[in-house]
């Protein structure tokens, strides 16, 4: 059976996106998405209210399906917050930090996974 997780897209009122710098292997001291795997039994859904409580002390009011994606064989379930969210709103749970960037700022930035493509995809259907 397929491994799955999922991830959450997160925007402030500027449209930056929340990032977490890693603090674990894989990806060490690199920049991905908050989430997590789905545990046996479990839903997605189940998963990412649960990882994101973890991982920022944040109740998720509710959040879009946005796409399917494959990481290594790791079937990712990519989701969007749909508030805006700021950093007083959050308490840091896993990782070593977490940043909003703009989107201009990505293209430097050490992006983990295969979250680059992800956040690309994601800014592209979103243009105005």
């Amino acid at each position: 059976m397929q491994k799955t997780k999922v991830c959450l897209i997160i925007k402030n009122k500027k449209n930056e996106l929340l990032l977490q710098l890693r603090d674990e292997e894989p990806e060490i001291g690199k920049y991905v998405l908050f989430g997590g795997g789905v545990k046996v039994g479990g839903t997605p859904q189940m998963a990412l209210a649960r990882e994101i409580k973890e991982e920022l002390n944040y109740e998720i009011k509710f959040a879009k399906f946005f796409g399917d994606y494959e990481d290594n064989g790791i079937r990712q379930m990519i989701y969007i917050l749909n508030d805006p969210v700021e950093l007083d709103d959050l308490i840091l749970g896993e990782g070593a930090a977490m940043k909003f960037f703009a989107p201009a700022d990505l293209g430097n930035l050490n992006i983990g996974f295969n979250f680059r493509q992800i956040l690309s995809d994601h800014l592209s259907k979103t243009k105005n």
